[in-house]
């Protein structure tokens, strides 16, 4: 191989050692504090929202919020929690449930769609302790605008940008829309902010979702992967963590983006993500002391990923050596798309949720 080869080859980057902000040797301590009876309220109608066909979207007061708070830090022995909703900024009592959250240890995030991060908001929200911002991008101006279903989301967003000073987390929503533009938007993200965590949230129809046969705005992975992987190898090579979430690695490896995909098993043990304990209030097994987690917890966690990929149950992921750490695509997917394009693997079952970052490969 000649100089010049070698130092391409040398550029080319590797999903096997892939940037990561905080390592995953151990369970996320991060929690959902989330505002409201179904979400609470928002001022925006995103298309694929969880909550926005729900007519009892209602703010908690601020003591009970502080009462969840409390919970997460010293029930579940969290240490970081990411308050969402509905969208936090137009919750009354943000700025104090802010600040309690960084008075007792519990680093407190805020995921929203950024249409009303004006100066003075954003000032007074970080002042109060916020630890990082999770802003909800979820294209260009085509994509995001139609999944918000606002005509000036985009420019909206992208001017209130500048007004951040505390660290920026993209969540990316990947549809039919949006899925094309994957790489176009990396390119925006490497141009206009500083490498942290893009997250690419492959859509779970959950609540009202669920029951539907079919769901409009919904991608195939197939016809996303390849967008994926662009992305997150133009992302990848600028410094960016992107995390694949929820999207199945035997489709993922066919591109050769497997080691990025973070399923319910490996948001167990990811810094960003939720411990499925403190979401479904799932009594805490017995620990050795705050922020100690025993195998009993670690155990309870992987049960309720048990129960998860039961419901999901299906004859052709049952047959790949990756289900014991792969749930699987939801109900309602299979009956959209079915799972012809999926491709088990044979071989001895995989039970390392970290396989994948620790350099395994989709060989079958």
């Amino acid at each position: 191989m000649s100089k010049k080869h070698r130092h391409m080859a040398a550029m080319e980057p590797t999903v096997w050692a892939r940037p990561v902000y905080r390592p995953r040797g151990e369970p996320t301590r991060r929690g959902w504090l989330v505002l409201g009876e179904n979400g609470g309220a928002c001022d925006q109608h995103c298309q694929m929202c969880y909550f926005a066909h729900q007519k009892q979207r209602r703010f908690y007061t601020l003591e009970t919020m502080i009462g969840m708070a409390n919970r997460q830090r010293h029930y579940y022995g969290l240490n970081a929690t990411d308050i969402s909703g509905g969208e936090p900024t137009v919750y009354p009592d943000i700025r104090a449930l802010v600040q309690h959250c960084a008075h007792i240890g519990l680093e407190p995030t805020i995921i929203t769609h950024g249409q009303n991060s004006t100066p003075d908001m954003v000032d007074g929200i970080e002042a109060a302790g916020l630890e990082y911002w999770k802003v909800s991008l979820h294209g260009l101006q085509t994509g995001h605008n139609a999944a918000v279903q606002r005509d000036d989301a985009w420019q909206r967003l992208v001017g209130n940008l500048r007004n951040y000073h505390r660290p920026v987390h993209f969540n990316t929503t990947v549809l039919k829309d949006n899925a094309a533009e994957l790489p176009a938007l990396a390119r925006f993200l490497i141009d206009a902010q500083p490498p942290t965590v893009w997250n690419l949230i492959t859509f779970n129809p959950f609540w009202d979702w669920q029951g539907q046969e079919h769901i409009e705005f919904q991608v195939q992975y197939t016809t996303a992967a390849p967008y994926y992987a662009e992305a997150i190898t133009l992302a990848q090579r600028a410094g960016w963590e992107v995390n694949a979430r929820y999207f199945p690695p035997c489709v993922a490896a066919q591109q050769g983006f497997e080691a990025n995909c973070i399923d319910f098993y490996g948001t167990q043990w990811d810094p960003w993500e939720w411990d499925l304990l403190a979401t479904n209030r799932a009594p805490m097994p017995v620990r050795g002391g705050l922020g100690e987690y025993s195998a009993a917890v670690v155990l309870a966690r992987r049960e309720l990923c048990d129960q998860i990929a039961r419901s999901r149950a299906n004859e052709r992921c049952d047959t790949c050596r990756f289900h014991p750490i792969c749930e699987g695509p939801t109900e309602q997917y299979q009956r959209q798309y079915g799972l012809d394009e999926l491709r088990p693997a044979t071989g001895d079952p995989v039970h390392d949720i970290l396989y994948f970052e620790r350099g395994g490969k989709f060989d079958d």
